[in-house]
């Protein structure tokens, strides 16, 4: 039986900018966002993106990434259901 899961990620536009993003969110102490590579269906080469399980929690990153100047590039939906994987970008 294959693995379900369901999650967003926020893609950025440089490798830096997100892992800038991602540590002042860990320094404010929100705990609900990972640090992930980006899926290789989404932008080649070795980004990272930011994950997270609620899309209540864009909200949090969309404040916190116009405070310090960094740029979301898109927000993704992915989800896995018996074996097969989707990604669906989000038009915010």
């Amino acid at each position: 039986m294959g693995l379900n899961y369901r999650y967003y990620i926020c893609v950025f536009s440089t490798k830096n900018m997100a892992v800038y993003t991602f540590a002042v969110l860990e320094k404010l102490g929100y705990k609900n966002f990972q640090l992930v590579s980006t899926p290789c269906e989404i932008k080649a080469g070795c980004s990272y993106s930011i994950k997270f399980s609620n899309i209540r929690y864009l909200d949090i990153l969309k404040k916190e990434v116009k405070k310090i100047g960094s740029e979301i590039e898109a927000i993704y939906f992915i989800e896995r259901k018996g074996g097969k994987r989707s990604i669906n970008k989000i038009v915010t």
